[in-house]
């Protein structure tokens, strides 16, 4: 099915791997049934027999009328169990792909209605997602074209607070900052942190005349250089209470019901030598300063869109700053997302001894399966809150850029 959508280029080439998959997504994940599929499933003669034993009920009644049930995981594999062994779904292969549910049917894409138009991207826990995302510098080229459409997809309306044209704008405006490649992403995340800072009270006052001024102000400022003397004096200065915090949830999150996530976690708590009985000091924040300059900005330096695209796309895909009425709140969670990765990148190479592009990619797409589906990045994010470390100045010295 094709429908006319805003969407990245690395969207209208995806293609599932099905069975081939490195890493599919039939596992460790429990899948939601959307309540049409789940009358379907319940009724249907043909179908019955295939999946009366594989569901769940959904006894959340705050959850129930839109989700069911569930489809359940063979205990013995932590798989779903209408997945056969060759890695094949076993109601695609009776019924077709129109018998999967819109969970199935839908992901990885996220499909959003923003405005009059409908906004296409993919999560990068899909491995196919992920390594577009990290090889090709032109994934995030946006086009509005017809794009193709599985049947039965879930599609999510955009609930924008207010002042919709002006975040629209600072949206445009932020991917602009974001692909000057002439500068490193620290820089960009940097820059973009001050502007959501200066233009916070010009959407809250709905003032779309001063931000466009604003942005063009930025612009103009990035090409002459002048926030290279900002940095300059910020990197004189020395406060490692974010990295402390970002350690620390690293470690408390140790045991991740995702295996594959915490086998990263693992590694990156064995490169930094963090152990339960070694408490966290500078000594840990100088390995991973260390590890970050050897391992991951040689790898940036080869491939300098690759976390710039990361960065784009949780930004389209979390739809800020149309969907967040404080954008230092959802500025907080891109921020943290990054340091986390960040963190996990430089700290896994330290414990490899190596970083290349098969190891991003690899370490990106199991790290965006573990923050959607565990506690890692809430906890995080409280923390941040509750030591007042979820500011634009404290986001600048733990980015050192």
């Amino acid at each position: 099915m094709q429908h006319d959508a805003l969407a990245p280029r690395y969207v209208r080439n995806f293609s599932c791997t099905g069975s081939k998959c490195p890493d599919n997504c039939c596992h460790t994940w429990q899948v939601a049934i959307d309540a049409e599929t789940y009358r379907g499933y319940r009724t249907n003669p043909a179908v019955i027999p295939l999946v009366e034993d594989k569901i769940a009920e959904n006894r959340d009644l705050t959850t129930k009328d839109t989700i069911p049930g569930y489809f359940k995981m063979d205990p013995k594999t932590n798989r779903c169990s209408l997945q056969d062994t060759s890695g094949l779904c076993q109601l695609v292969k009776n019924f077709g792909p129109n018998a999967l549910c819109q969970t199935c049917t839908t992901y990885p894409r996220s499909i959003q209605q923003l405005g009059e138009d409908l906004l296409i991207t993919l999560s990068d826990s899909c491995p196919v997602a992920a390594k577009s995302l990290i090889t090709q510098p032109d994934a995030l080229e946006l086009d509005f074209a017809p794009v193709a459409i599985p049947p039965n997809p879930y599609a999510s309306g955009v609930d924008v607070p207010n002042a919709f044209n002006a975040r629209y704008q600072l949206l445009q405006g932020l991917i602009t900052l974001l692909r000057h490649r002439e500068q490193s992403l620290e820089m960009r995340l940097f820059i973009c942190g001050l502007l959501i800072q200066k233009v916070q009270p010009l959407i809250e006052a709905n003032q779309e005349d001063k931000l466009e001024e604003t942005l063009g102000l930025f612009y103009s400022l990035v090409e002459e250089g002048y926030f290279e003397e900002q940095a300059i004096e910020l990197n004189k200065k020395s406060d490692g209470s974010l990295g402390l915090v970002i350690l620390n949830t690293l470690r408390r999150e140790h045991q991740q019901q995702h295996t594959a996530f915490n086998e990263e976690l693992t590694r990156a708590l064995k490169g930094l030598n963090i152990t339960a009985k070694i408490p966290l000091g500078t000594e840990h924040l100088n390995q991973l300063d260390k590890a970050r300059k050897k391992y991951l900005t040689n790898l940036e330096k080869k491939q300098p869109h690759a976390l710039e695209n990361l960065v784009v796309n949780w930004l389209l895909g979390s739809l800020f700053p149309m969907k967040s009425e404080n954008l230092m709140d959802g500025w907080t969670n891109l921020m943290a997302r990054y340091l986390l990765l960040r963190t996990l990148l430089s700290a896994i190479g330290a414990e490899q001894k190596k970083l290349d592009t098969q190891d991003l990619i690899r370490i990106s797409y199991r790290f965006g399966r573990g923050v959607s589906h565990s506690k890692i990045l809430n906890t995080l994010i409280v923390e941040l809150i509750g030591r007042n470390l979820n500011n634009t100045a404290a986001f600048s010295l733990a980015l050192n850029p």
